[in-house]
């Protein structure tokens, strides 16, 4: 039980508190009462009670001045301080004595009990640190550090950790950073050189040190893992030349979050999972797995997340069968996939979040997400989990404008040119009046349906007139024109010239 004290003048305010809460619930007791400001200070120092409801208002010495001379005896309990309301502003001249909050009176239920089960999680997680690292504070913090780390960690009882123990993570830039260690007993700390760690800190941020079995983890605040790189290449330069055998360093990519700061370790980790195919290479990062991606592979994130904005569903679905089938046919090692899927919806994430912060302020499943996709089994698993997680964000999004509209609209049209689609199945299949879709649709593109279409489809035969040996009549069936003569008609309207004449023309500009 967490040791409770009321402090207020007034017997009927002091039997009120006691009885307005089950305070049994909230694993406190009441240990003792002050009847005034000067009885209250020498049972607090006393008792030294976990937390404190003092009045303001009291004979020979308020609220305040009680606090004061409390923190000056090295108290270290909570305060509530109760309060009037013509007093407000006073009691809140008290926040630099660390004043927990300011009820007013008469005192609310619900907001009492809020602020007790604040008060008791805060006890609670402290209490629960100081079990396990009674040694130090230092080490408390290393507990801190390293729950950072884990993907599944409650982020709200970090949030309280991280402001108990007075940790500055005020950065919009994070990353981190693995020193790997050889020949080193798990259980012993590695002989690692701090100074030079202190340089690179001088350097470029902030860096929290952490020891995780036989390696040396880095959390860098405030640079990009491009800038850690650099620093630490030249640390492990130094290395090599000082002690004739350096390390393999591996830095995952940036978050923007600290509660994100486990993406960026699990890319790490990943990569020095790989550390086989780098070996020779001093420090790795997620652009040394880059180097091999496809042009369509590259722009990833950016294409899914316009796929996303507009609500296409099946474009988002098609778009991941693509990436499966390249995976495929590249025989990408497992690990690779991971870190390069992992790496692109961490962007993707971070594109959707500032375009749209307000409808993605209350999304907490992204650790579910990375978590999925880095134990999925197979590459349909993995690709399915990818598929959730971004028709999930369309549901977020839910942009109805007219611009995004279309946009689903030519999309569809991009993809489905070659078959026999009209306006009035496009408006049916995606749930709009088709009279109303096509005044949308000529407002937005400037042109009517059937226009953009043979736009669409003459485009395409362009192409295939150019990069192929195809007959006329071919190309004109397999850009959605059944009638040759009718592509002949289409074609010269939208280019000028007649198919052969076009082809002609550009060898001789050749």
């Amino acid at each position: 039980m967490y040791q409770l004290m009321i402090i207020d003048d007034e017997p009927v305010v002091r039997e009120g508190i006691k009885q307005l809460i089950p305070w049994s619930e909230y694993n406190f007791t009441v240990c003792a009462e002050g009847v005034d400001g000067k009885d209250g200070l020498k049972k607090i120092l006393e008792h030294s009670p976990d937390l404190v409801l003092v009045d303001i208002k009291m004979p020979g010495m308020t609220g305040i001045e009680l606090i004061r001379e409390a923190r000056k005896h090295n108290f270290e309990g909570k305060f509530i301080i109760l309060t009037g309301y013509s007093d407000f502003e006073f009691a809140k001249s008290a926040i630099s004595l660390g004043v927990r909050a300011y009820l007013l009176k008469p005192i609310d239920e619900n907001e009492l009990r809020d602020n007790v089960k604040e008060v008791l999680a805060e006890l609670e997680a402290k209490r629960n640190l100081d079990d396990y690292y009674t040694s130090s504070e230092i080490k408390a913090r290393q507990v801190v550090l390293r729950r950072l780390l884990r993907p599944s960690e409650d982020k709200e009882s970090l949030r309280r950790e991280i402001k108990l123990y007075g940790m500055d993570f005020k950065y919009s830039r994070f990353c981190v950073a693995i020193i790997s260690l050889k020949n080193k007993d798990v259980e012993q700390e590695p002989n690692i050189d701090m100074e030079q760690v202190e340089n690179i800190q001088k350097r470029s941020a902030k860096i929290d040190p952490i020891f995780v079995d036989n390696t040396l983890v880095l959390i860098c605040k405030g640079c990009s893992y491009l800038e850690v790189r650099e620093h630490l290449l030249h640390y492990n330069q130094r290395i090599r030349q000082e002690k004739k055998e350096g390390y393999f360093i591996t830095v995952g990519q940036d978050v923007t979050r600290w509660e994100d700061i486990n993406f960026s370790y699990e890319c790490a980790k990943l990569l020095l999972d790989n550390s086989f195919l780098y070996k020779d290479m001093d420090v790795v990062c997620i652009d040394d797995l880059k180097t091999g991606y496809s042009d369509g592979e590259s722009k990833f994130a950016e294409h899914l997340c316009e796929l996303i904005e507009i609500g296409d569903r099946e474009g988002i679905y098609e778009r991941l069968q693509n990436l499966k089938e390249m995976y495929r046919s590249k025989v990408v090692k497992e690990t690779d996939i991971k870190v390069q899927v992992i790496h692109n919806i961490v962007l993707l994430h971070g594109m959707l979040e500032k375009k749209y912060p307000d409808k993605l302020a209350d999304y907490k499943d992204f650790d579910a997400v990375t978590e999925a996709v880095k134990k999925s089994d197979s590459l349909d698993s993995l690709i399915e989990n990818v598929n959730r997680y971004a028709v999930e964000m369309t549901e977020k999004i839910g942009i109805t404008t007219t611009e995004n509209i279309v946009k689903r609209v030519l999309a569809y049209m991009e993809r489905n040119y070659v078959q026999d689609i009209k306006l009035e199945d496009i408006a049916k299949l995606f749930s709009y009046n088709s009279a109303y879709l096509g005044k949308v649709f000529k407002k937005v593109t400037g042109d009517s349906f059937n226009n953009v279409l043979n736009s669409i489809r003459i485009k395409n035969a362009k192409k295939l007139l150019l990069e192929s040996d195809l007959k006329v009549y071919q190309i004109s069936d397999m850009v959605g024109y059944s009638n040759t003569d009718y592509f002949y008609t289409k074609f010269k309207k939208h280019v000028g010239l007649s198919p052969k004449e076009f082809v002609d023309k550009h060898k001789l500009n050749m």
